[in-house]
């Protein structure tokens, strides 16, 4: 007989790969879990629900539980907003980063932590700013040795193989398509896609409600976290502001400030403030290690009241979990870094991924045992 029984829907980040990836990643990290733990995991393989949809299960033999995981997909929408194109790229994202700039409230962003903005601008210095740098300077040395237009032609070429290699070393194509989203979701511009998928989502969670599982976990990750916040407004309109008391949702890596903290973001404001006077159990796990999340920043940060629902703002600390030396090489790559959430480490934390989506023990008990540890 099932001692515990959970249902998980996973709504990932600005990310083209897809539920194949997510869930090989998942099977990866529960047999390393498995390992270290002493629990017994199967995975089992996933399987098409509908036209976007994956789903997969997941058994714990040790403590009889088992997970029914709803990998919530969106990568078909995400390659439609893939540009591509190399010059449509530079002038939308001079544009996206133009508005961003413009449209902040400073006040707000300067709660952000230093490596968030870093991780904010870099792309936008190393694929637009350091190739302009670069081509100067090669033209100035080519120009010592040929004559116009060879000097310009071999600048230009160095530069483009220079900068090629540069921005996919540090995935500032990705970072830049990121922003170019993020900018037109701030600013609610019509996009049918996207707007159906969210009431997808949201009715797909709601119909779970009344199913008869112990606990519903609405997992977010990196981008996936804003899309979460219109389809929690959806949900607690269903359901009169209040989530049962069996729901929680987890927002890993978050970048809900990135939007909240716009002034021009008006419906996102309305639906986050939604989230802010809601009845329901809310953990915000983030790193500051990781410069692509806007760590330990109240997600409801910028709205005009002082109401939260069971809000839990944590670092994950995975230093304390994990080997010295093993650590220091994890965190050397600042791109992984933003998917270690989703990984698990040396020591088993209370807030472990695998733990927290495969074990018996409910995410308010998961978070009271990390706590009382930290």
């Amino acid at each position: 007989m099932t001692a515990f029984k959970r249902k998980i829907f996973y709504l990932s980040g600005f990310d083209p790969r897809g539920a194949r990836f997510y869930h090989q990643l998942y099977a990866e990290q529960a047999a390393i879990y498995a390992r270290n733990s002493g629990h017994s995991l199967a995975v089992s393989e996933r399987e098409r629900a509908g036209k976007a949809n994956s789903v997969w299960r997941i058994s714990d033999t040790a403590t009889g539980a088992e997970t029914d995981f709803v990998f919530l997909g969106w990568d078909d929408v995400i390659r439609a907003h893939w540009v591509r194109n190399p010059a449509e790229l530079l002038g939308r994202s001079l544009l996206a980063y133009w508005r961003f700039v413009r449209g902040m409230d400073w006040r707000q962003v300067r709660r952000f932590p230093r490596g968030s903005l870093i991780a904010f601008f870099y792309p936008g210095a190393t694929a637009i700013l350091l190739p302009l740098l670069l081509g100067v300077l090669l033209w100035l040395a080519f120009g010592l040795l040929l004559k116009f237009p060879w000097d310009f032609l071999a600048a230009t070429a160095t530069t483009i193989v220079i900068a090629v290699i540069i921005v996919r070393k540090i995935e500032s194509l990705w970072l830049l398509r990121f922003i170019i989203f993020n900018d037109s979701f701030a600013r609610a511009v019509p996009d049918p896609g996207i707007e159906r998928r969210l009431d997808e989502m949201a009715d797909e969670i709601q119909a779970s409600l009344r199913e008869p599982f112990d606990e519903l976990l609405f997992i977010t990750h990196s981008n996936g976290s804003i899309l979460a916040v219109p389809i929690m407004a959806r949900l607690l309109s269903m359901n009169r502001g209040k989530m049962p008391p069996h729901f929680a949702m987890m927002t890993l890596g978050s970048c809900i400030p990135l939007i909240g903290g716009r002034r021009d973001s008006k419906r996102f404001h309305a639906e986050l403030t939604m989230l802010a006077n809601g009845d329901f159990t809310w953990l915000d796990l983030g790193s500051i290690t990781d410069g692509a999340c806007t760590a330990l920043v109240d997600p409801c940060g910028s709205c005009e009241t002082d109401a939260r629902p069971t809000l839990h703002i944590l670092s994950p600390r995975w230093f304390k979990y994990c080997d010295p030396t093993t650590y220091d090489a994890r965190r050397r790559n600042k791109y992984e870094v933003h998917f270690e959430y989703l990984r698990t480490f040396d020591r088993i934390s209370p807030l472990d991924y695998i733990g927290v989506t495969s074990g018996a023990r409910p995410l308010p008990a998961s978070i009271a045992a990390f706590t009382a540890e930290n």
